[in-house]
């Protein structure tokens, strides 16, 4: 084969193309949109996240009692504050009324400037301007939408201390104790799974944003089975439910966290 000048530029020219394809190809999977969320009310029941709201405002509180309360708690409070952020969020776009629609917004703002607090002094103010917010009643929640209101590994490593105590909940050896605490569980561990849809760009496989999305539509419906199970005290459908939820896990980290198999349980003190 005679290779040419023409030959040579034809086939640097196909390269930067092939390049060109490949990387608009890339930049669009990185910037495609979730699809657009259903009614909360299809995977999260507002009474159940209205318990949730009250549970970590709680825990905060706790957290920042003393200075050594906040070192000993300081990892628990970022990830319940993240997950604080993520519930008001769904409280506020809710299709159902309920006690924090009005101040969904004020306590996002809220949980934000807590997640900035570097020392106690300023986490201990932070704390006390979250329980405020909650207290909102007339705030505007026209401003809010599904989008990034908290850290993407904040809400992930709020997920397996959630995961333990669900599975304790599920088991329904109390019905009338365990049930609305599992149900309670299930509706954040599924509000965390829509919220995750927003943030495709900021795992390590943007380009792979299309299987994100699923992964969390998974997480998302099969905490919204295990959920409605609970709220039935139905222990015949616990089983396939957290079967599901354990699945839709295992499923995205071997895309985009191996090191996370097979450590979705972790110690959480009880409650």
């Amino acid at each position: 084969m005679i290779v040419t000048q023409s030959t040579t530029r034809i086939v640097v020219l196909t390269a930067l193309v092939l390049v060109v394809v490949a990387f608009v190809s890339v930049a669009a999977a990185a910037e495609a949109e979730p699809p657009a969320a259903p009614p909360v009310s299809q995977f999260a029941p507002a009474e159940d996240l209205v318990g949730q709201v009250k549970y970590y405002l709680k825990r905060l509180e706790q957290a920042v009692e003393t200075e050594d309360d906040y070192k000993d708690f300081i990892e628990r409070i970022a990830k319940d504050t993240d997950t604080l952020a993520v519930i008001a969020l769904a409280l506020g776009l809710h299709d159902t009324d309920n006690a924090y629609k009005a101040a969904a917004s004020e306590i996002i703002q809220a949980t934000q400037q807590l997640a900035a607090a570097k020392d106690y002094a300023t986490a201990k103010v932070a704390v006390e301007n979250v329980k405020k917010a909650a207290t909102a009643k007339t705030a505007d929640a026209s401003n809010i939408k599904w989008e990034k209101v908290a850290s993407l590994k904040q809400l992930m490593l709020a997920v397996p201390p959630i995961n333990t105590q669900l599975k304790r909940n599920i088991k329904l050896r109390r019905p009338k104790r365990d049930g609305p605490k599992a149900a309670g569980r299930a509706a954040v561990i599924a509000v965390i799974g829509q919220a995750a849809l927003y943030h495709s760009d900021d795992t390590e496989k943007p380009e792979l944003a299309e299987k994100w999305y699923d992964y969390c539509f998974h997480m998302r419906d099969a905490a919204a089975e295990a959920n409605a199970a609970a709220r039935r005290t139905d222990k015949a459908a616990v089983p396939a439910a957290m079967e599901k939820l354990a699945k839709s896990c295992d499923d995205c980290h071997t895309v985009f966290h191996q090191e996370a198999l097979g450590k979705e349980d972790v110690e959480e003190e009880d409650d």
